[in-house]
């Protein structure tokens, strides 16, 4: 073709309870086959299917839409009765998906442990209906399984970005790929290591500026608290990634003014407070919650 084709919509007399208003409302392509998810929640495959990535319970190619199977309740008795896919990424020639109860599904081939269920298929072996792939924390307890947001398969590695917020990758490591800092195949997921550093570029208490911002040892960085009635206050800390790039924002900090007969005055002898910058997973910041005090204010204010 070239020019643009209408995909077929799943066939109604294979599938009678297909809603009159069915449309996909995800699509994505692996290697000479495809994904998508309908608005009935189901997951729906056609293509090339020699490893059972169409995840229909058989390797038969198909030249229309199929359902992909939903995970086998009998071997995970905790799926939820209303389970649906609501995210579906292909890969070389395996299929993640995410699912209604946030974990992370796949199928297909594992030669390279890409399925993520701590296992590694033999080359004649075939995966064709959806495995639970492990939880980072528990890998070898199959009840556990990786909760994410999002799933992107790659050719014979597979990618996650989970709902801490964390990228985690399993599968083929030859290059590097899973972004460890090892070459070493893994067949559940670990975290991508982010190896730019944070770097504090402003803080508020609530809408007020900081002063006397000053980057100290050990990636931390000081300042001095403005005048505020007493209460707490949210502190936000304005950040980069490796210096450069795009400016963050984290407001998961409080800091608590306590009544005093004389409050911090701006510019001058307020409290000090040390945010401490490092290693973060995809974003989120890492500051540390001490207050450093200073001999003539410490009793005007603590940090939560």
């Amino acid at each position: 073709r070239h020019t643009p084709v209408r995909v077929n919509k799943p066939d109604r007399k294979a599938y009678p309870d297909l809603p009159e208003d069915f449309t996909y409302v995800q699509i994505s392509a692996g290697n000479d086959y495809s994904l998508a998810v309908g608005s009935d929640g189901n997951a729906y495959a056609w293509g090339w299917n020699g490893s059972g990535q169409i995840g229909d319970g058989t390797t038969t190619e198909r030249h229309t839409p199929v359902r992909v199977n939903k995970p086998d309740r009998k071997a995970y008795p905790d799926l939820p009765k209303d389970f649906t896919y609501v995210q579906i990424s292909g890969g070389a020639d395996h299929s993640l998906a995410v699912g209604s109860d946030d974990k992370v599904w796949a199928w297909g081939c594992n030669w390279y442990g890409q399925l993520g269920n701590n296992t590694i298929s033999g080359y004649s072996d075939v995966n064709p209906v959806p495995v639970r792939v492990r939880d980072p924390a528990n890998p070898t307890d199959k009840s556990k399984g990786l909760k994410a947001t999002q799933v992107s398969g790659g050719w014979h590695l597979s990618l996650a970005l989970g709902s801490d917020g964390n990228a985690w990758a399993w599968g083929a490591n030859d290059s590097g790929q899973l972004g460890d800092g090892t070459g070493n195949t893994k067949s559940a997921p670990v975290p991508v290591v982010f190896n730019l550093q944070l770097v504090i570029t402003g803080v508020r208490f609530d809408q007020t500026a900081v002063s006397g911002l000053t980057r100290g040892d050990g990636n931390s960085v000081s300042v001095l608290t403005p005048a505020h009635q007493p209460g707490t206050v949210t502190v936000s800390v304005d950040y980069t990634m490796g210096g450069t790039g795009i400016t963050l924002t984290d407001t998961s900090l409080r800091y608590t003014y306590l009544p005093a007969g004389v409050l911090p005055r701006a510019g001058g002898e307020g409290i000090l407070l040390a945010l401490a910058t490092g290693m973060t997973g995809m974003g989120g910041v890492l500051a540390s919650r001490r207050q450093r005090e200073e001999q003539r204010s410490m009793s005007h204010a603590s940090h939560e």
